[in-house]
């Protein structure tokens, strides 16, 4: 994932965003972990109602 996040940030984005689905404990403690935090949006995944939760990390 570090690889992707400096590829990025060397391409010039300054921010990145990611879904997760919300009762998803392990992996949203995995992104935490690296540095992404929840930024309060939420959405049902389409097609089964399942409820995501963005994440944000700003690059630099």
């Amino acid at each position: 994932m570090e690889r992707a996040v400096a590829a990025l940030s060397a391409a010039g984005y300054d921010e990145v965003v990611l879904w997760v689905l919300a009762d998803n404990v392990r992996t949203r403690r995995f992104y935490e972990a690296a540095g992404w935090a929840a930024d309060g949006a939420e959405v049902a995944l389409e097609g089964l109602g399942l409820p995501e939760v963005r994440y944000r990390r700003r690059l630099g």
